[in-house]
């Protein structure tokens, strides 16, 4: 790391990817305390908590967050960043150590999951500032709601799919059981009406399956949704993908894996700092891969806004 030394502090998730982070943990803190010495950490125990022993640590001084779980843990870890809106510390630094089912920010960050990388990225690794993405939703309830997002967030069938992978047979690994359940919301899902507003556009009102907001590349656990994407570029990238059915997802499938999809038919490619979209039927919305709530929603990224560590 650059600089003076610094008060670490680990969140783990021990339910991520069905227990590997709890079976992991205790090989890489033993690792961390034999060269650093004593670390502080805590298990996460229910939905959000991440955010709450985040904000905590925080408060006490702590500046370099390690978070270790899936990519709703290191969503969770990095709006603990923030109390009502406003970063705690701007000094402070992330490192993900990619527990989970899908890790497809890691995948974004370009971080490796082995033992002895992840040890050298956070005792020695460099650190990148990124931008962050926020989104503004509402409730079921009716309450509106604000979020950050590292990776990718959107509406629709992703969102629908997200609320359905718990059931998915762990079997399958985590692109497998994305696939499944996207198979199995396609068989039940309605495309939906929608306006969207770029950088304070409206657009005609058009029938869409799906809407991406992404600051990374991947999602669904691999699948290279936003090809040209780049973390520290400023911008979301837009894909949106118009009426497509169970036939289109076997026939195109593949394509969206490859990152070789924007030239379909039914997809739009746009490129924009503001994006909202409002419907007259409840659509959901999803932040790295956790179903948040439903439309309206307004999308902003927020350029060069953390920082977090990567490999030299």
């Amino acid at each position: 790391m650059n600089g003076s030394p610094r008060r670490l502090y680990a969140v783990v998730n021990p339910e991520a990817a069905f227990g590997k982070a709890r079976r992991l943990w205790p090989k890489l803190l033993a690792s961390l305390q034999t060269k650093i010495g004593p670390l502080t950490w805590d298990w996460t125990q229910a939905p959000n908590h991440a955010s709450d022993l985040v904000r905590r640590a925080l408060q006490q001084k702590h500046d370099l967050i390690i978070s270790v779980g899936g990519d709703g843990t290191h969503n969770e870890v990095i709006n603990g960043f923030f109390m009502n809106g406003t970063m705690l510390n701007s000094q402070a630094v992330l490192a993900v150590v990619p527990c989970g089912s899908g890790s497809d920010f890691s995948r974004s960050l370009g971080v490796a999951g082995g033992m002895n990388s992840t040890i050298a990225t956070i005792l020695s690794g460099k650190e990148r500032e990124v931008d962050l993405g926020h989104l503004r939703f509402r409730l079921p309830t009716g309450e509106d709601c604000e979020r950050f997002f590292l990776n990718v967030a959107s509406l629709g069938l992703p969102a629908r799919v997200c609320s359905s992978l718990a059931s998915q047979p762990r079997v399958f690994g985590g692109s497998g059981r994305y696939f499944l359940a996207t198979v199995r919301a396609l068989m039940s899902n309605r495309n939906e009406t929608i306006t969207l507003k770029i950088d304070g556009k409206s657009l005609p009102e058009q029938l869409v399956n799906t809407v991406v907001a992404a600051n990374g590349r991947f999602f669904g656990g691999g699948m290279r949704v936003a090809p040209h994407a780049k973390l520290d570029d400023g911008q979301l990238d837009l894909v949106v993908i118009g009426a497509v059915k169970l036939r289109h997802f076997f026939r195109w499938g593949l394509r969206f894996y490859r990152g070789n999809h924007l030239n379909l038919p039914p997809v739009r490619y746009l490129r924009a700092s503001t994006v909202g979209a409002f419907s007259q039927r409840p659509v959901p919305v999803e932040a790295d891969g956790e179903t948040v709530g439903l439309l309206p929603v307004t999308f902003t990224i927020l350029p060069r806004a953390i920082r977090v560590l990567v490999a030299l």
